[in-house]
């Protein structure tokens, strides 16, 4: 991952020795690379002719300090309140979390997207789980999915936008309501993404992070497409991660639409009934989900698969990839236990993403 070149000058040196510890053992460092001055004469010897991107400081500097930096924050004694669009210093004495989450908003505010910023081609890939009609098991699929990259040392981060989410059943642990999210979404983009950090929760038993979100349906029938792709952009710019996994309610919202537009790959989960392949079908055939004709970033998928189709299978026309047997022995499990015993359904699908150099069909040959 690329990093931010921060440069702190001070000639506050327990200031100054404090930042450093809190840059040394936070997380935060996964964010930024950092230089800490203490000295003018040698900040102006090792920062001349050289581009850094931040410049935060405490003393009054000239052109000839400034000129090799993108953005000059100031850090102010006082507190003052200040509009964000006219904000240029931040408070000093705050936490160094805070501080530096102010840092990366007022950065990204001037400089837009975090890949205006910083060079190099995104590799995050965006994954959505979507099906025709619900109760099909697509959150159990997309969520082994995500385990079994988390598992294999890949990160991840969940994002569940179902107008009726069930995040709870899986991570099961206590955490804080993500809820800001939506404020961020609508009042402050910028703002968002360098506060994803403080905003997620991760669970500890997948390693999977995810936002822990309040059942609000009112806040997702209200979301636009521009709210989701700037969420689905917010996470790719923090560079955090391998994968971002989308969990996907059946509606044909804008919410939606935008997901599929802005997946690399999309998991299209079937049932093994006529119900969800004619849904699917017309989904499709009148282009209700906005993906037009190409199906070539599609994954169709059939889950729960017993001993036979129903009849009149072969009248549909889905190029199956994989098929999901019913498993006899999820009846009276919990959603938490599904997902944490499986080792199977996750790395059946993973073997379908494109980085992977073999694709085949496990549609068996009596169904096709």
């Amino acid at each position: 991952m690329n990093k931010i070149s921060l440069v702190l000058l001070t000639k506050d040196s327990s200031y100054a020795n404090y930042f450093s510890n809190f840059m040394i053992s936070s997380n935060i460092k996964e964010k930024f690379s950092s230089k800490i001055f203490t000295d003018t004469d040698s900040f102006k010897k090792n920062t001349r002719n050289q581009k850094q991107h931040i410049l935060l400081t405490d003393l009054e500097v000239d052109n000839e300090c400034s000129v090799s930096f993108d953005k000059v924050i100031s850090l102010s004694e006082e507190q003052i309140m200040v509009p964000d669009e006219l904000k240029t210093s931040i408070y000093k004495y705050q936490p160094f979390h805070e501080l530096l989450s102010q840092v990366l908003a007022i950065y990204y505010e001037m400089n837009g997207k975090l890949s205006s910023v910083i060079n190099g081609k995104e590799k995050e890939k965006v994954i959505s789980f979507f099906s025709g009609n619900g109760g099909v098991g697509k959150s159990l699929l997309s969520l082994c999915l995500a385990k079994h990259l988390s598992m294999n040392d890949k990160r991840v981060f969940y994002l569940n936008l179902e107008e009726l989410h069930n995040t709870y059943l899986y991570f099961k642990q206590d955490r804080p309501s993500s809820a800001e999210v939506f404020y961020y979404l609508k009042k402050n983009k910028n703002q968002l993404i360098a506060n994803i950090e403080s905003l997620k929760s991760r669970d500890s038993l997948t390693n999977i992070d995810y936002f822990a979100l309040p059942v609000l349906p009112e806040e997702m029938q209200i979301a636009t497409e521009e709210n989701i792709e700037s969420l689905i952009q917010a996470i790719r710019d923090t560079q955090n991660y391998d994968y971002i996994i989308v969990d996907l309610d059946s509606s044909i919202h804008e919410r939606n639409r935008s997901a599929l537009k802005n997946s690399d790959e999309i998991f299209w989960i079937l049932s093994s009934n006529e119900t969800s392949f004619s849904s699917s079908d017309s989904l499709l055939a009148n282009d209700l989900v906005g993906l037009g004709n190409d199906r070539s970033n599609i994954h169709f998928i059939l889950n729960n698969v017993g001993e036979a189709l129903f009849d009149g299978f072969d009248s549909f026309n889905f190029s199956i990839e994989t098929h999901i047997r019913f498993n006899i022995r999820y009846l009276g499990r919990s959603e938490e236990t599904k997902l944490m015993e499986d080792t199977v359904i996750g790395e059946q699908l993973f073997k379908l993403l494109k980085e992977n150099a073999v694709h085949s069909s496990e549609v068996s040959q009596q169904w096709q």
